[in-house]
Parts: structure tokens; sequence; C-alpha cells
């Protein structure tokens, strides 16, 4: 058998938890190298980092059919991948089943916006760029045996390659291997991570999450423990989502928790809160049944890590200080976002920073009030004077606003005359009472 055929090791990889709301993706990351070259070491440590980051081998090439072109199966598990990662070693060009594969990353690339990334280890970008070096004499090869139009095709795809973004090993790095693929694994897994589901219509969200980048301007680079608060239904796990998913990128790990009053009710809830932290930072799961365990592993897993941590719900003062600690605990720049409608939690815990939620204003009120009745930013030109006195006879709070919203799709005007009339009684209900 052609040992072109047969060295390149090939792995297609999978998140756990694939999100439904990517449904063409059904790949996260697609690992392709010259086996003889890095399979036993620098490949193999890659791999086995990605599946303890929680990133699992979907299959290899030994189970795939042989042949001188590449699998269907494979060109399939290629272009369905979200990201491709192509080692350069020094035999890397001396594979063609390799280069093929090169072509259909990038092909992937152009024809379904797949990410590509790029590591150049123990070979130079120039030498794959130029095809000098190790490269050269791997082309001259090719030139004694395959077509000339092919081969030329092949330099192409060599050298255009080389202008995407990548990583380099080599002597002249001087660097630690092993924090190397540690560098790669969170720049991989910063891009690959999807974001959250906001909101059906993000009405005023924007402006909010402005006011709380400024509140934060200077504290990069201290450990900040920030407390959102409002009234049920202003909009707060909302808010949160969407700043989560805007600074994301800037840390080492990251993770959304929410309900967290409602779990923590449940048996071992804190323990259980503790340990779905620990895994989905570091891929790791540490089972105990001690809640001050979990907290000193707090302090020695986490103490040295750059986290995002979102902390969605919470109504147990009590028990704040055991899931979240201090944010001293935590490494340098690290963050912790906590949500309650009591600013009196807030008050009694460990929070550097407070952020209240506001109802929305006026405009915004209406533009979300017209989403949901009309589906359209402004209403209809009919229906623009009742709809101004329906939202301001409203509790401006973006989820009873959508209630309304909703309930008058494609009512009658007196059907919308009738919900005006309730609004008001309520409103002059709630004077009296406040009186």
């Amino acid at each position: 058998m052609d040992s072109a055929r047969r060295t390149p090791k090939l792995y297609s990889m999978k998140l756990q938890n694939t999100s439904p709301m990517s449904p063409r993706w059904h790949y996260d990351v697609f690992l392709s190298f010259r086996g003889e070259d890095t399979r036993k070491t620098f490949s193999g440590d890659l791999y086995k980092a990605l599946i303890e980051a929680g990133i699992h081998r979907f299959k290899d090439d030994d189970e795939l059919p042989r042949g001188n072109d590449i699998p269907s199966e494979l060109i399939k598990a290629i272009k369905e991948s979200r990201t491709s990662i192509v080692v350069f070693s020094k035999d890397y060009a001396s594979s063609k089943w390799c280069i093929d594969e090169l072509l259909e990353i990038l092909d992937s690339k152009r024809t379904v916006n797949q990410l590509v990334f790029l590591v150049f280890y123990d070979v130079h970008r120039d030498d794959v760029h130029r095809q000098t070096g190790s490269f050269q004499s791997a082309f001259v090869r090719h030139e004694e045996r395959f077509d000339r139009i092919k081969v030329e095709e092949w330099r192409r795809v060599m050298t255009e390659a080389t202008s995407l973004d990548g990583w380099e090993f080599n002597d002249d790095t001087n660097g630690c291997e092993s924090e190397f693929v540690q560098r790669i694994i969170m720049n991989v897994l910063h891009k690959i991570k999807r974001k959250l589901f906001v909101a059906k219509h993000p009405v005023g969200l924007d402006s909010r999450v402005e006011e709380l980048k400024m509140l934060l301007k200077g504290r990069v680079d201290n450990s900040c423990v920030l407390g959102v608060y409002g009234i049920s239904g202003i909009g707060k796990t909302t808010l949160v989502k969407e700043f989560y998913n805007t600074i994301t990128h800037q840390y080492e790990g990251s993770c959304f928790r929410a309900r967290v009053g409602d779990k923590l009710k449940q048996p071992n809830g804190l323990v259980r809160l503790q340990d779905e932290l620990f895994y989905e930072l570091q891929g790791k799961s540490y089972v105990n049944c001690d809640i001050d365990e979990g907290i000193n592993l707090i302090k020695v897993k986490l103490g040295f890590t750059r986290v995002l941590i979102v902390l969605d719900g919470f109504d147990e003062l009590s028990q704040m200080d055991s899931l979240i600690g201090q944010s001293s605990w935590l490494g340098r720049g690290s963050m912790i976002i906590v949500t309650t409608r009591s600013g009196y939690i807030l008050d009694h815990a460990r929070v550097d920073i407070r952020y209240e939620v506001n109802e929305l204003d006026s405009e915004e009120s209406l533009m979300l009030f017209s989403q949901y009745a009309f589906r359209s930013s402004i209403p209809l030109q009919s229906h623009k004077h009742i709809s101004k006195e329906i939202v301001k006879c409203s509790a401006r709070t973006p989820l009873h606003i959508e209630v309304i919203g909703s309930l008058l799709v494609g009512k009658s005007v007196n059907e919308w005359k009738s919900m005006l009339e309730k609004l008001k009684k309520q409103v002059m209900i709630e004077k009296v009472e406040n009186y």
C-alpha cells in the first residue's frame, strides 16, 4: 500500500454540548497532520489536550476505506466541521493525501466560512509558503510522479494556506511545548465557543452593555464581582447574556449558569453547581460531597486562571459565599457576574460593582411592543396613537411589553381598546395602593 495514503492521521472532534442553534456544524474541530511526523509527539499531545478540554474524537483514518483519493466520508467530515487545524511538519508535503485534504479544507473556508488555523511545527512558515527546505524535496518527488498541472495546484494551495492565522513552534521560539499546546487550545476554543441566545428582539441592550463596560473600565487586571439587579421581568438575564457574549473571548475560560437560586434549593445543589463550574471551566469533573472541599478546589484549581463566570438568578445570600467565594480566589483579571432581584443581597454580599437594570424608556418600549404586535419596529399608522397609550400605561419591563404585544397580534380595534381600559384601571389601582 502506498505510504502516502497511510501516513496522515486525521481526526474530527465533536463538543459534547453541540448547540441546536448551529445545525450546519456537526463537528467543532477537524485536526489534520502527518502521522509519521507528529502522531506520537506534538499532534498526539494536541489531540489529547482537545479531549481533556471536553472535545471528543469522531473517528480517524484507520476506519476509512483506502484508495488513491480522499474518502467521501472524510470530505463530509471536513465540510461539517466548524474549524480545521492543520499541523505543518517537515514531511507534511510528502503526503499526497495531506495536500488534497488541505485543498478540501481551504474550499470549505471559501464555501461555508470554515475557520482554519495553522500550526508550523518544527518548520518555518516561509518554507511552506515558498516550498523550500523539506517542502522543496517533497515537491521535486511529486513532479516526477504526478501531472504538472496537479503539482502546480498543490503548490498554489500551500502558498494560499500560509496567509491564514497560525502559530510557529521551532528551535527559534525557545518555548515550552505543553504551554504552546495550551495556548492553541485556548485560542481555538474561544473562536468556536457558541454565543448564548439573547432575545428574539434585543431592544435597548446596546446602551446598557456600554454602561456596564464603562463601570468596569480600568479593572481589566483586577478580579471583580459584578452584581446586576432589578425587578422581575426587567431584562437582567437578557442583559448579562449579551454582555457575556461581547466579552467572553477575553477570558481563558467562561461559563453561564441560569436559575442558580432554584438549583441551590435542590438536594446537594451547591455541590452540583460547584462541580458544573469545574467541568465547564477545566473540562474535568471533581466529584465531592463536601461544600468546604468545593471551596478549596475553587482556590486551588482556578486561582491562576482568568475566567468569566455568570451566576444568574441568585436569591440565597447565605450560600453565595460558598459558591463564588471572594473574587481574590480567582485568577488575575477574572470576573464573576451575579444577577438577583434583590438589591439587599448585593448590599451584604462581596460585590465590587453594582448595576441596576432600569425600565425601558418610552421610545424603546414602543419599539419592543411593535416588534411583537406588528412584527415591525414601528406601529401601524392606524394604531400608532393607541399603541403609545398602551405602552404609556404598561409597566415598562420587556417581559410585560412582550406579553401585551403578543396578546394583541391580529386582534380587532375593540379588543385593543378593551386592553387599554384594563391597563388604565390597573394604573389607577396601583396609584391608590401607593397613596
